[in-house]
């Protein structure tokens, strides 16, 4: 896999959407300009490492689902660190996605721009604290969120114990009302009414 590669086409695709977040996101293209090959996804790289998001919402109930982070305590969406044996970032969201949900691939539609294939909808960098328990020093994860379309049942989520505690499914609204998806709802909420209008 040629990490640095495909994060580079993402990003190009990604600015042409949202070109205002060039300076906002510029940490995490530094980081990629810094690092290459496995160093980019090394979890021994305390100057952070690249990681994939899969933010998934019910076709049939336009919720969205939500895992409680055992480590970090927060609702989020599946997510982790890309892997050697993954092809792409996208790749390891959806990897990500089947080990923490039993949600597969087949399951899951990517929700984007007309005219485009799977394309992240948010880029960020944000900190991780120290894990004395995984011997992890505090570091940064640079994360490329995608948003998928579930086909599935929204009550046959099957979370992994070890590293979420408890999921829900949550409205747009609320969804909007969280830190760490306030910018994402909306984008969301956009392209769910574009899919609708086709």
């Amino acid at each position: 896999m040629d990490l640095r590669k495909d994060i580079r086409r993402l990003q190009k695709r990604y600015f042409r959407h949202f070109p205002e977040e060039k300076a906002e996101t510029g940490p995490f293209t530094e980081f990629v300009a810094r690092f290459d090959g496995e160093s980019l996804y090394d979890r021994k790289n305390f100057a952070g490492h690249i990681t994939a998001g899969g933010v998934i919402v019910s076709r049939a109930s336009r919720r969205v689902l939500l895992l409680k982070h055992r480590q970090l305590g927060k609702w989020l969406q599946p997510g982790g660190h890309v892997e050697a044996a993954d092809d792409s970032v996208l790749d390891a969201a959806y990897r990500e996605i089947a080990e923490e949900t039993g949600i597969r691939s087949e399951q899951l539609t990517p929700l984007t721009f007309p005219g485009e294939t799977a394309l992240p909808l948010d880029m960020d960098s944000h900190y991780i604290p120290a894990c004395a328990a995984k011997n992890e020093a505090e570091h940064t994860h640079h994360d490329m969120r995608f948003v998928f379309l579930f086909d599935g049942d929204d009550d046959r989520v099957m979370i992994d114990r070890n590293e979420s505690d408890a999921f829900r499914w949550v409205s747009l609204d609320e969804l909007a009302a969280i830190p760490d998806f306030r910018d994402l709802a909306p984008r969301i909420e956009t392209l769910l009414g574009e899919a609708d209008a086709k």
